[in-house]
């Protein structure tokens, strides 16, 4: 009896990895197709962020390090710039610095590059999935996201998205695997997959000690306390280089980017709508002189004080980055979406979260793995109901709506039958 129990779960799990193969395969067909049209229309960069990592990953091949000009405007020179150095996070500009290197400065060779990681986030997804729920859930979500536009459109984008989703989920799997399975290694390599997201996309910085949170409550308290220590060494570890290159290039303690104050002041400033547009005017002329770590440090002051004299309107701007961030499609007037892209995220994201909100409510028994995704849901919304708010932002968080939708389809359906 032993025997064919152990032949049935053998063949299952031959069956369940057949299933993540097919997957990954058709995934990488859908978003090499993408890719394929891209090119064949021209090939050119989406956005200005695309921009920013493929020239700070060109500097990087020339042996100048990480660098750019920016804050053009913001001067009383209208032509003055600024070189930044930790404007943005490296792990990006060093993958495709890396790439570049050997196939050569080629867009292509980004795209595939970036369709591949999307492809790998559809099955390290179905892994989560089928360890909160079953193998039919984690089927219907590995299919789902196959073809989930936002995340087909995206994977030809040379921008952080892959890497970093690719690598949240990453993260995500190995903590919700020790939740059960435990395993010292694990935590130690969560927090170092969350320290490689973070300098993926420095939006994840505060994550982590709300992971360590999770540990502490989730697991058996004897144990807990130096999991979850595990957990901050592996990020601190991986942070850690970067630490010390900020402190050798600025003089001082710098943890993620220098973004992070300009982004909090134009988006909480009397006048300011949540979204993405600059517009330096208000602060012209107050720069001069100052280097890129006291811009960031001034900008947070300006900031603060924008939320001391207006604390109505920095209310007002959190309920409507919240409606921003939450909202069904994208703002047509972000970098190349336009209205058709637009309504065509909106008709696809709709149902997700209607079934994602019962996948909520039927999935009460396995709230302490989902827990963490949970947690993940309201850092994100809140994050960004301070600072910056578009649709794009919360791409991160829909692989886990459409798990969660996914359990909702398989609950209706078990219950027609």
């Amino acid at each position: 009896m032993l025997s064919v129990s152990s032949a049935l779960r053998a063949k299952w799990s031959a069956a369940e990895r057949h299933a993540w193969l097919i997957v990954f395969a058709v995934a990488l067909a859908v978003r090499l197709g993408w890719v394929g049209m891209v090119q064949l229309r021209g090939g050119a960069l989406f956005g200005p962020d695309a921009l920013s990592y493929d020239v700070l990953a060109t500097n990087l091949l020339k042996g100048e390090g990480l660098w750019k000009w920016d804050y053009q405007g913001l001067f009383l020179d209208p032509n003055k710039a600024l070189v930044v150095r930790s404007f943005r996070p490296p792990l990006l500009p060093v993958l495709l610095a890396g790439l570049y290197g050997v196939v050569g400065h080629r867009w292509w060779a980004a795209r595939v590059l970036m369709a591949v990681l999307s492809a790998g986030t559809c099955v390290v997804v179905m892994r989560i999935a089928r360890r909160v729920f079953n193998p039919t859930v984690s089927l219907l979500t590995g299919v789902l996201m196959a073809f989930y536009p936002k995340l087909v459109y995206y994977s030809g984008a040379i921008v952080t998205e892959n890497p970093y989703i690719f690598l949240l989920a990453l993260s995500l799997w190995v903590l919700v695997a020790g939740l059960d399975a435990g395993g010292w290694w694990r935590w130690a390599v969560a927090g170092g997959l969350m320290g490689l997201a973070t300098l993926c996309r420095s939006a994840l910085l505060a994550f982590p000690p709300l992971a360590c949170l999770w540990v502490v409550l989730m697991r058996p308290r004897w144990r807990s306390l130096a999991e979850a220590a595990l957990v901050g060494v592996g990020f601190v570890v991986v942070m850690s280089p970067w630490w010390v290159r900020n402190w050798t290039v600025h003089g001082r303690f710098i943890p993620a980017t220098t973004e992070g104050g300009l982004t909090f002041w134009v988006r909480n400033r009397r006048g300011a709508d949540g979204g993405g547009h600059v517009d330096y005017r208000p602060a012209r002329g107050e720069f001069e002189g100052l280097s890129e770590a006291e811009i960031d440090r001034k900008f947070y002051r300006l900031g603060w004080a924008e939320v001391k004299a207006a604390p109505g309107n920095f209310l007002r701007l959190l309920g409507v980055k919240f409606v921003r961030f939450w909202r069904p499609w994208p703002h047509a007037s972000e970098a190349a979406v336009g209205k058709w892209k637009a309504v065509l995220a909106g008709v696809t994201f709709v149902p997700i979260l209607v079934l994602a909100v019962v996948g909520v409510v039927v999935s009460g028994r396995q709230w302490r793995p989902l827990s963490l995704f949970y947690l993940l849901f309201a850092y994100y919304t809140m994050l960004h109901m301070v600072f910056m708010a578009v649709t794009r932002y919360r791409l991160p968080l829909e692989p886990y709506l459409i798990m969660l939708a996914s359990r909702a389809a398989t609950h209706l359906f078990a219950r027609r039958r």
